[in-house]
């Protein structure tokens, strides 16, 4: 039996319009949570930083820290940087995040997804082992801030990529591994949209995918999720139409973990476990 790599992914930033307090508390909750279920948290350097203590008791628990930018703004953006830029974003994003963390980050995804090949560079220079910002054959592009047409035509699962796209097949030394999709994204928003009976089928099709190919299966949420919801005029459109219960969403997204590990093939880890195999 082929073993099908499970990543967990959580992207943790702070979510001005939803409660602060209540950000920090889920990431202990679900530590408690999910004990014994390795995860990938993507923190970005001021969430890592006001996080600090819930975040180093993940990183003790044995969950792996990696870097989601500096701060999440609109000047946050991977794709459209400098060499220079990127440069300078990486290097102080991975400091602050190790110093707050006390784990310095291997992987990476851009605020919004974003990335280039002069961020790809920078990664590269400052000892990243991957990129986890493209979602290959995504189709719905116009929910997503950072989308890229070229991820209808960027590979399926994990690859090098080349020197001149993040979204071609190439011999960088590192590793771009895709946001799972099927046309739709296999993350939070979908279950919120779509219903675990949705996600539950979207997997399965993954999995069967995945013992064809070796393709890991990677999944997407974000804490803030589970905070409650101070201003609503600030969410996107299509986010107004998500389950609003947020007690709902954090009992829907453990039992679609559970689920997934019901099939004995599927193995979680985190995201330098994963690597390590590909070595």
């Amino acid at each position: 039996m082929v073993a099908v790599p499970l990543l967990v992914t959580v992207d943790v930033e702070i979510a001005p319009d939803h409660d602060l307090d209540e950000q920090s508390e889920v990431l202990d909750r679900l530590r408690k949570d999910l004990h014994g279920f390795p995860v990938t948290w993507f923190c970005t350097a001021v969430a890592a930083e006001k996080f600090s203590e819930p975040l180093q008791r993940l990183a003790q628990a044995g969950h792996e820290i990696g870097c989601h930018g500096l701060d999440h703004s609109r000047a946050d953006d991977y794709r459209h940087m400098t060499v220079a830029g990127a440069n300078s974003a990486i290097a102080i994003a991975t400091h602050r995040i190790a110093t707050a963390t006390g784990q310095r980050p291997r992987c990476f995804r851009g605020p919004r997804m974003t990335t280039s090949r002069h961020t790809q560079s920078a990664l590269i220079a400052h000892g990243y082992q991957a990129d986890f910002s493209v979602c290959a054959q995504r189709m719905d592009l116009l929910t997503c801030g950072g989308a890229e047409m070229l991820w209808l035509f960027a590979p399926r699962g994990a690859y090098h990529p080349a020197v001149e796209s993040p979204f071609r097949r190439g011999e960088l030394p590192i590793w771009v591994v895709n946001l799972s999709s099927l046309g739709v994204p296999f993350l939070s928003g979908m279950l919120y949209l779509a219903g675990l009976g949705f996600m539950r089928s979207l997997f399965l099709a993954l999995l069967a995918e995945a013992r064809r190919t070796g393709r890991p299966i990677v999944y997407l949420f974000h804490s803030y999720e589970f905070a409650h919801l101070l201003d609503q005029c600030q969410q996107p459109l299509h986010q107004r139409a998500y389950i609003s219960n947020r007690v709902r969403r954090y009992d829907m997204n453990l039992a679609l973990l559970n689920y997934m590990c019901t099939s004995p093939d599927v193995h979680p880890m985190t995201a330098s476990m994963f690597l390590e195999k590909q070595q």
